[in-house]
Protein backbone atom coordinates (compact mmCIF):
# COMPACT_ATOMS: atom_id res chain seq x y z
CA UNK A 1 0.00 0.00 0.00
CA UNK A 2 3.00 2.22 -0.72
CA UNK A 3 3.47 4.08 -3.79
CA UNK A 4 6.64 2.93 -5.52
CA UNK A 5 8.52 4.34 -8.56
CA UNK A 6 9.99 1.65 -11.34
CA UNK A 7 11.04 2.03 -14.96
CA UNK A 8 7.53 3.19 -16.05
CA UNK A 9 7.24 6.79 -16.45
CA UNK A 10 5.07 8.70 -13.28
CA UNK A 11 1.49 9.11 -14.47
CA UNK A 12 0.21 12.12 -12.86
CA UNK A 13 -2.24 12.77 -15.34
CA UNK A 14 -4.32 9.93 -14.26
CA UNK A 15 -5.38 13.09 -11.89
CA UNK A 16 -7.10 13.96 -14.48
CA UNK A 17 -9.32 10.99 -14.98
CA UNK A 18 -9.90 11.32 -11.61
CA UNK A 19 -10.80 14.89 -11.92
CA UNK A 20 -13.71 13.34 -14.51
CA UNK A 21 -14.72 10.98 -12.32
CA UNK A 22 -15.04 13.06 -9.54
CA UNK A 23 -17.17 15.75 -10.93
CA UNK A 24 -19.60 13.34 -12.61
CA UNK A 25 -20.25 11.97 -9.54
CA UNK A 26 -21.24 15.67 -7.64
CA UNK A 27 -23.38 16.19 -10.20
CA UNK A 28 -25.15 12.95 -10.04
CA UNK A 29 -25.35 12.99 -6.00
CA UNK A 30 -24.70 16.89 -5.13
CA UNK A 31 -21.97 15.55 -2.21
CA UNK A 32 -19.76 18.42 -1.59
CA UNK A 33 -17.23 15.58 -0.65
CA UNK A 34 -17.30 15.31 -4.43
CA UNK A 35 -16.68 18.25 -5.88
CA UNK A 36 -13.94 19.36 -2.90
CA UNK A 37 -12.17 15.91 -4.17
CA UNK A 38 -12.41 17.09 -7.92
CA UNK A 39 -10.83 20.14 -6.98
CA UNK A 40 -7.82 18.10 -4.85
CA UNK A 41 -7.55 15.97 -8.27
CA UNK A 42 -7.42 19.33 -10.42
CA UNK A 43 -5.06 21.01 -8.06
CA UNK A 44 -2.38 18.55 -8.81
CA UNK A 45 -2.44 19.11 -12.19
CA UNK A 46 -2.53 22.84 -12.01
CA UNK A 47 0.84 22.28 -10.33
CA UNK A 48 2.67 19.80 -12.50
CA UNK A 49 5.90 21.46 -13.68
CA UNK A 50 5.71 20.22 -16.59
CA UNK A 51 3.60 17.86 -19.07
CA UNK A 52 2.79 14.60 -17.25
CA UNK A 53 0.67 13.32 -20.85
CA UNK A 54 1.06 9.27 -20.76
CA UNK A 55 -1.74 7.95 -22.49
CA UNK A 56 -4.72 8.91 -22.75
CA UNK A 57 -6.38 11.21 -19.06
CA UNK A 58 -4.53 14.13 -19.30
CA UNK A 59 -7.09 16.19 -22.08
CA UNK A 60 -9.79 15.53 -19.31
CA UNK A 61 -7.93 18.12 -17.59
CA UNK A 62 -8.26 20.77 -19.98
CA UNK A 63 -11.96 19.88 -20.11
CA UNK A 64 -12.59 19.40 -16.31
CA UNK A 65 -10.58 22.85 -15.70
CA UNK A 66 -12.52 24.49 -17.94
CA UNK A 67 -16.18 23.65 -17.01
CA UNK A 68 -14.89 23.56 -12.95
CA UNK A 69 -13.83 27.60 -13.78
CA UNK A 70 -17.33 28.16 -15.50
CA UNK A 71 -19.29 26.56 -12.80
CA UNK A 72 -17.01 27.52 -9.56
CA UNK A 73 -15.28 30.39 -10.29
CA UNK A 74 -12.10 28.21 -9.91
CA UNK A 75 -8.71 29.02 -11.69
CA UNK A 76 -7.48 26.29 -13.36
CA UNK A 77 -4.78 27.28 -16.32
CA UNK A 78 -6.83 25.50 -19.16
CA UNK A 79 -4.41 26.67 -22.01
CA UNK A 80 -0.91 24.73 -20.02
CA UNK A 81 -3.16 21.65 -19.72
CA UNK A 82 -3.39 21.97 -23.91
CA UNK A 83 0.09 23.24 -24.53
CA UNK A 84 0.96 20.24 -22.47
CA UNK A 85 -1.19 17.99 -24.94
CA UNK A 86 -0.41 19.22 -28.40
CA UNK A 87 3.17 19.69 -27.85
CA UNK A 88 4.64 16.87 -25.23
CA UNK A 89 7.11 16.29 -22.39
CA UNK A 90 10.58 17.15 -23.79
CA UNK A 91 12.12 16.65 -20.74
CA UNK A 92 10.61 14.06 -17.78
CA UNK A 93 8.18 11.30 -17.43
CA UNK A 94 6.69 10.12 -21.29
CA UNK A 95 8.62 12.09 -23.28
CA UNK A 96 7.50 12.83 -26.75
CA UNK A 97 4.12 12.02 -26.38
CA UNK A 98 1.78 14.35 -28.10
CA UNK A 99 0.12 15.31 -31.45
CA UNK A 100 1.66 14.73 -34.66
CA UNK A 101 2.51 17.40 -37.11
CA UNK A 102 3.47 17.45 -40.95
CA UNK A 103 4.33 15.03 -43.60
CA UNK A 104 5.20 11.63 -43.51
CA UNK A 105 6.11 10.66 -47.11
CA UNK A 106 3.22 11.60 -49.02
CA UNK A 107 0.72 11.85 -46.22
CA UNK A 108 0.02 14.73 -43.95
CA UNK A 109 -0.34 13.16 -40.65
CA UNK A 110 -1.31 16.72 -38.06
CA UNK A 111 -3.69 15.93 -35.55
CA UNK A 112 -3.17 12.52 -34.75
CA UNK A 113 -2.13 11.37 -31.07
CA UNK A 114 0.64 9.44 -29.90
CA UNK A 115 4.44 9.87 -29.98
CA UNK A 116 6.40 12.35 -32.12
CA UNK A 117 9.69 11.04 -31.19
CA UNK A 118 9.29 6.78 -31.19
CA UNK A 119 11.16 6.13 -34.68
CA UNK A 120 10.40 9.15 -35.59
CA UNK A 121 7.01 9.02 -35.11
CA UNK A 122 4.01 6.71 -34.01
CA UNK A 123 0.69 7.63 -34.28
CA UNK A 124 -2.26 5.65 -32.35
CA UNK A 125 -5.81 5.14 -34.01
CA UNK A 126 -7.60 4.75 -30.80
CA UNK A 127 -5.59 7.67 -28.60
CA UNK A 128 -6.86 10.01 -31.75
CA UNK A 129 -10.66 9.09 -31.20
CA UNK A 130 -10.33 9.47 -27.42
CA UNK A 131 -9.26 12.83 -27.61
CA UNK A 132 -11.67 14.68 -29.16
CA UNK A 133 -14.33 13.13 -26.33
CA UNK A 134 -13.10 15.69 -23.52
CA UNK A 135 -12.09 18.53 -26.86
CA UNK A 136 -15.09 19.17 -28.18
CA UNK A 137 -17.21 19.85 -25.79
CA UNK A 138 -14.49 21.89 -23.37
CA UNK A 139 -14.92 24.97 -25.83
CA UNK A 140 -18.72 25.36 -24.45
CA UNK A 141 -16.95 26.41 -21.51
CA UNK A 142 -13.57 28.18 -22.86
CA UNK A 143 -15.02 29.38 -26.36
CA UNK A 144 -11.74 30.99 -26.82
CA UNK A 145 -9.91 27.93 -27.42
CA UNK A 146 -12.69 27.07 -30.41
CA UNK A 147 -10.58 27.89 -33.19
CA UNK A 148 -7.80 25.99 -32.04
CA UNK A 149 -9.68 22.79 -31.56
CA UNK A 150 -11.50 23.47 -34.71
CA UNK A 151 -8.49 23.31 -36.69
CA UNK A 152 -7.18 20.30 -34.73
CA UNK A 153 -10.56 18.45 -35.25
CA UNK A 154 -10.20 19.07 -39.16
CA UNK A 155 -6.76 17.90 -39.07
CA UNK A 156 -7.58 14.89 -36.73
CA UNK A 157 -10.44 13.22 -38.71
CA UNK A 158 -8.54 14.13 -42.24
CA UNK A 159 -5.34 11.96 -41.07
CA UNK A 160 -7.53 9.25 -39.11
CA UNK A 161 -8.39 7.48 -42.36
CA UNK A 162 -4.78 6.30 -42.59
CA UNK A 163 -5.39 4.08 -40.23
CA UNK A 164 -7.76 1.84 -42.65
CA UNK A 165 -6.53 -0.63 -45.34
CA UNK A 166 -8.45 1.00 -48.09
CA UNK A 167 -7.63 4.20 -46.97
CA UNK A 168 -4.13 3.83 -47.62
CA UNK A 169 -1.73 2.25 -50.67
CA UNK A 170 -1.11 -0.84 -50.49
CA UNK A 171 3.05 -0.26 -49.65
CA UNK A 172 2.13 1.96 -46.96
CA UNK A 173 0.65 -0.99 -45.09
CA UNK A 174 1.99 -4.19 -43.45
CA UNK A 175 -0.10 -6.16 -44.54
CA UNK A 176 -2.24 -5.61 -47.89
CA UNK A 177 -2.68 -9.20 -48.87
CA UNK A 178 -4.98 -10.10 -46.05
CA UNK A 179 -6.57 -6.43 -45.34
CA UNK A 180 -10.29 -7.50 -47.22
CA UNK A 181 -10.66 -9.47 -43.89
CA UNK A 182 -11.30 -6.06 -42.16
CA UNK A 183 -14.15 -5.28 -44.61
CA UNK A 184 -12.78 -1.60 -44.00
CA UNK A 185 -14.49 -1.20 -40.62
CA UNK A 186 -11.63 -2.28 -38.64
CA UNK A 187 -8.23 -0.33 -38.65
CA UNK A 188 -4.48 -0.65 -38.26
CA UNK A 189 -3.51 -0.03 -34.61
CA UNK A 190 -1.19 2.95 -35.36
CA UNK A 191 1.12 4.65 -38.14
CA UNK A 192 4.28 4.99 -37.70
CA UNK A 193 6.79 7.00 -39.79
CA UNK A 194 8.65 4.13 -40.22
CA UNK A 195 8.67 0.17 -40.19
CA UNK A 196 10.10 -1.19 -36.61
CA UNK A 197 10.08 -5.27 -38.39
CA UNK A 198 12.41 -4.26 -41.54
CA UNK A 199 9.94 -5.79 -44.25
CA UNK A 200 8.77 -1.91 -45.98
CA UNK A 201 11.66 0.83 -46.48
CA UNK A 202 7.81 3.32 -47.45
CA UNK A 203 7.21 6.04 -45.34
CA UNK A 204 5.39 6.07 -43.42
CA UNK A 205 3.40 2.52 -42.38
CA UNK A 206 0.10 1.09 -41.10
CA UNK A 207 1.19 -1.61 -38.52
CA UNK A 208 0.43 -2.38 -35.35
CA UNK A 209 1.95 -3.04 -31.66
CA UNK A 210 1.69 -6.71 -31.12
CA UNK A 211 3.88 -8.94 -33.06
CA UNK A 212 6.68 -6.51 -31.29
CA UNK A 213 5.23 -7.28 -27.84
CA UNK A 214 5.41 -11.27 -28.07
CA UNK A 215 6.92 -13.03 -31.09
CA UNK A 216 5.03 -15.31 -33.21
CA UNK A 217 1.86 -13.46 -32.87
CA UNK A 218 -0.12 -13.52 -36.78
CA UNK A 219 0.18 -11.00 -39.00
CA UNK A 220 -3.63 -10.07 -38.45
CA UNK A 221 -3.24 -8.55 -34.94
CA UNK A 222 -1.93 -5.89 -36.73
CA UNK A 223 -5.34 -4.74 -37.27
CA UNK A 224 -7.03 -4.07 -34.10
CA UNK A 225 -10.73 -4.47 -32.40
CA UNK A 226 -10.23 -2.46 -29.51
CA UNK A 227 -8.51 0.87 -31.40
CA UNK A 228 -10.90 1.00 -33.88
CA UNK A 229 -14.01 0.63 -31.37
CA UNK A 230 -13.73 3.98 -30.28
CA UNK A 231 -14.13 5.45 -33.15
CA UNK A 232 -17.42 6.16 -32.24
CA UNK A 233 -16.62 8.64 -30.46
CA UNK A 234 -16.12 10.67 -33.79
CA UNK A 235 -19.12 9.04 -35.61
CA UNK A 236 -20.92 11.21 -33.39
CA UNK A 237 -19.54 14.06 -32.92
CA UNK A 238 -18.62 14.73 -36.49
CA UNK A 239 -20.61 16.05 -39.28
CA UNK A 240 -19.79 17.06 -42.48
CA UNK A 241 -21.48 20.24 -44.26
CA UNK A 242 -22.34 21.67 -47.66
CA UNK A 243 -18.75 22.91 -47.49
CA UNK A 244 -15.84 20.63 -48.20
CA UNK A 245 -13.30 20.90 -45.41
CA UNK A 246 -15.46 22.55 -43.50
CA UNK A 247 -17.36 20.04 -40.28
CA UNK A 248 -19.59 20.61 -38.08
CA UNK A 249 -18.94 19.01 -34.91
CA UNK A 250 -21.42 18.31 -31.95
CA UNK A 251 -20.02 19.89 -28.64
CA UNK A 252 -23.07 18.24 -26.57
CA UNK A 253 -22.65 14.64 -27.71
CA UNK A 254 -19.86 14.39 -25.07
CA UNK A 255 -20.27 16.76 -22.55
CA UNK A 256 -21.93 15.42 -19.46
CA UNK A 257 -21.49 18.18 -16.87
CA UNK A 258 -24.08 20.76 -19.29
CA UNK A 259 -27.69 19.34 -18.71
CA UNK A 260 -27.64 20.06 -22.94
CA UNK A 261 -31.09 22.15 -23.41
CA UNK A 262 -29.74 24.00 -26.68
CA UNK A 263 -27.83 21.72 -29.60
CA UNK A 264 -24.55 23.25 -29.89
CA UNK A 265 -22.16 22.99 -32.98
CA UNK A 266 -18.55 24.24 -33.35
CA UNK A 267 -18.08 24.88 -37.17
CA UNK A 268 -14.47 25.84 -38.02
CA UNK A 269 -13.42 27.32 -41.56
CA UNK A 270 -9.92 26.51 -42.55
CA UNK A 271 -10.08 28.87 -45.47
CA UNK A 272 -8.37 32.12 -46.11
CA UNK A 273 -11.12 34.12 -47.22
CA UNK A 274 -14.94 33.42 -45.20
CA UNK A 275 -17.35 30.86 -46.35
CA UNK A 276 -21.59 30.58 -46.17
CA UNK A 277 -22.33 27.40 -44.59
CA UNK A 278 -25.47 26.06 -44.20
CA UNK A 279 -26.38 25.25 -40.49
CA UNK A 280 -28.93 22.09 -40.83
CA UNK A 281 -31.57 22.86 -37.82
CA UNK A 282 -31.85 20.21 -35.04
CA UNK A 283 -35.39 21.22 -34.87
CA UNK A 284 -38.78 22.21 -36.87
CA UNK A 285 -39.55 25.23 -34.68
CA UNK A 286 -37.82 29.12 -35.62
CA UNK A 287 -34.72 29.31 -34.04
CA UNK A 288 -31.81 31.83 -33.47
CA UNK A 289 -28.28 31.21 -33.92
CA UNK A 290 -26.17 32.46 -31.09
CA UNK A 291 -22.16 32.80 -31.39
CA UNK A 292 -20.44 32.21 -27.96
CA UNK A 293 -17.25 33.41 -29.51
CA UNK A 294 -18.36 36.45 -31.46
CA UNK A 295 -21.11 37.01 -28.48
CA UNK A 296 -23.37 38.08 -31.34
CA UNK A 297 -25.83 36.26 -33.16
CA UNK A 298 -25.08 34.14 -36.38
CA UNK A 299 -28.53 33.84 -37.67
CA UNK A 300 -32.31 35.36 -35.79
CA UNK A 301 -35.36 33.85 -36.61
CA UNK A 302 -34.54 31.12 -38.96
CA UNK A 303 -36.79 27.93 -40.18
CA UNK A 304 -35.35 25.17 -41.28
CA UNK A 305 -31.73 25.07 -42.37
CA UNK A 306 -30.07 28.34 -42.51
CA UNK A 307 -26.52 30.48 -44.05
CA UNK A 308 -24.48 30.95 -41.75
CA UNK A 309 -21.02 33.15 -42.67
CA UNK A 310 -17.81 31.63 -40.63
CA UNK A 311 -15.04 33.98 -41.24
CA UNK A 312 -11.78 32.99 -42.41
CA UNK A 313 -9.70 30.65 -40.27
CA UNK A 314 -11.68 30.86 -37.43
CA UNK A 315 -14.34 29.39 -36.05
CA UNK A 316 -18.10 29.64 -34.82
CA UNK A 317 -19.56 28.05 -31.68
CA UNK A 318 -23.19 28.07 -32.47
CA UNK A 319 -26.36 27.72 -29.74
CA UNK A 320 -29.71 26.93 -31.32
CA UNK A 321 -32.14 28.51 -29.27
CA UNK A 322 -36.04 28.83 -29.92
CA UNK A 323 -36.54 32.65 -31.58
CA UNK A 324 -37.14 35.48 -30.43
CA UNK A 325 -35.53 34.48 -26.96
CA UNK A 326 -34.34 37.21 -24.45
CA UNK A 327 -30.78 36.94 -23.45
CA UNK A 328 -28.88 37.82 -20.31
CA UNK A 329 -25.23 38.33 -19.23
CA UNK A 330 -23.29 38.48 -16.71
CA UNK A 331 -20.36 40.56 -15.84
CA UNK A 332 -17.86 37.07 -16.00
CA UNK A 333 -19.31 36.62 -19.27
CA UNK A 334 -22.25 34.06 -18.94
CA UNK A 335 -25.43 34.12 -20.88
CA UNK A 336 -28.66 32.93 -20.03
CA UNK A 337 -32.52 33.32 -21.13
CA UNK A 338 -35.07 34.59 -18.47
CA UNK A 339 -35.60 31.34 -16.60
CA UNK A 340 -31.79 30.97 -15.63
CA UNK A 341 -30.98 28.56 -18.23
CA UNK A 342 -27.32 28.92 -19.34
CA UNK A 343 -26.58 29.55 -23.34
CA UNK A 344 -22.93 30.06 -23.14
CA UNK A 345 -20.51 30.28 -20.27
Amino acid sequence: MEGKVNNIPRQQDAAAGHAWVLLNAYRKFGDIYHLRRAVNAMTVINNLPESRFYEIVLPFGAYVGAAMNAMFGTSFEVGRVLRWTFEGNKSNGRTGWAVTVGQWGPYDISGLQGSITDGGGYAFQMNSYEMAWPLVPMVKYEPKFATTIGKWMLNNASASRLFFPMEIDDEYQFCPDIKDITGNIIGYEGLRKRDRYGKLTAQPVAEGDGPSWLSGMPDCTMFSLYSTSPIGIFGSIISTTDVEGILSLDCNVTDFYADRPFPCHLIYNPYPDSRSVTYRACGSAPYDLFDAVARDYAAKDAAGDCTIEVPARKAVLVYEIPAGTELYSTPSGHVFTKDRTIVAW
